[in-house]
């Protein structure tokens, strides 16, 4: 097994008007289902097919080092094998492989043109989910559904059987033309979900996923952006106290602000925000935030009607 195909498909990354180091991931992945003939809806076994064709092998791992979903690794013949961790859902497990796939893609493609470099870190990382998101989700029917489940992550994993970070983000980048910001909260720890505690503290969870297309924005008055930031969601961040997600997490039940203020003075900054719980053995594990203009409240109705949401009608800087 060797990596020719991979190494064409770096190649074809630099027969480009944008510079490889700079296209974007989705992009990336665009080009990625097209050269490798992925399907619109790829599960794990053409998943693997596709990779070892690249030069890439797979394997589910038991025995990964704890607070790893996955690994890769470069073989003495030129090679790769990814390994993932086989007690994730399938859709995390999909997910992984593709996100070690793009890793694998930048190295090799730094390898064979060291002038275009390769991100690193939490960068990589980034990206690496990025590309997993587009080449699992791919657009077609995706802003569809979106649209059809009033921004709902919960039935969009349902109908799509992926990851909740990769349907979060993907939200982001194919509803570009709906302003809106989506967030996913998980649940940390390393113990079986069984074993969690009932009643979860809000310092349990991490802000895994904010994304939020180009039109979402708020603009203030006399006050940079900068001192917002500790009212809004960040990723690597627990969630802000009197947060939605915090009453998420105190309450347990969905919760649905009507109109959220204090962004600017003229209130054209208003927004809307939907918070849905996702649980695991009877015990919290994630919870989906989507906020949209208070003008454009109206797409999320479909989502209302699925949950007995919490209904406020009014909050202040609370997302």
């Amino acid at each position: 097994m060797n990596c020719s195909m991979l190494d064409d498909f770096c190649m074809s990354l630099t027969r480009t008007r944008i510079p490889p180091n700079r296209i974007q991931p989705a992009e990336v992945a665009r080009r990625f289902v097209g050269f490798f003939g992925l399907s619109s809806f790829p599960r794990m076994d053409e998943m693997v097919q596709v990779l070892r064709r690249a030069g890439i092998e797979t394997v589910a791992d038991a025995n990964l080092d704890k607070g790893l979903r996955g690994v890769h690794l470069g073989t003495s013949h030129g090679s790769y094998v990814i390994h993932y961790d086989a007690s994730e859902s399938n859709g995390t497990q999909e997910h992984t492989v593709f996100h070690e796939a793009y890793e694998i893609v930048r190295e090799r493609l730094n390898d064979l043109y060291p002038w275009v470099g390769r991100p690193e870190g939490k960068a990589m990382c980034r990206q690496a989910d990025r590309f997993a998101a587009a080449a699992l989700i791919q657009p077609g029917l995706f802003s569809l559904f979106a649209e059809t489940t009033g921004l709902d992550v919960m039935a969009l994993q349902r109908a799509y059987g992926r990851a909740y970070s990769s349907l979060t983000i993907r939200l982001a980048e194919v509803m570009h033309h709906q302003p809106l910001l989506a967030v996913l909260y998980e649940r940390k720890g390393g113990d079986e979900p069984r074993r969690w505690a009932e009643h979860p503290s809000p310092e349990e969870f991490t802000a895994t996923v904010v994304a939020r297309t180009p039109g979402f924005r708020l603009r203030t008055v006399k006050r940079p952006l900068s001192n917002l930031r500790g009212l809004l969601p960040r990723r690597g961040h627990p969630p802000t106290q009197c947060s939605v997600a915090e009453r998420v997490i105190l309450t347990g039940k969905p919760v649905y602000v009507e109109r959220v203020t204090g962004y600017d003075l003229w209130k054209a900054d208003d927004i809307t925000v939907a918070a849905r719980l996702v649980s695991w053995h009877r015990r919290l594990a994630k919870i989906a935030v989507v906020a949209v203009p208070f003008r454009d409240r109206r797409v999320l109705a479909p989502q209302l009607e699925r949950a007995p949401f919490e209904h406020i009608s009014h909050a202040h800087q609370v997302i």
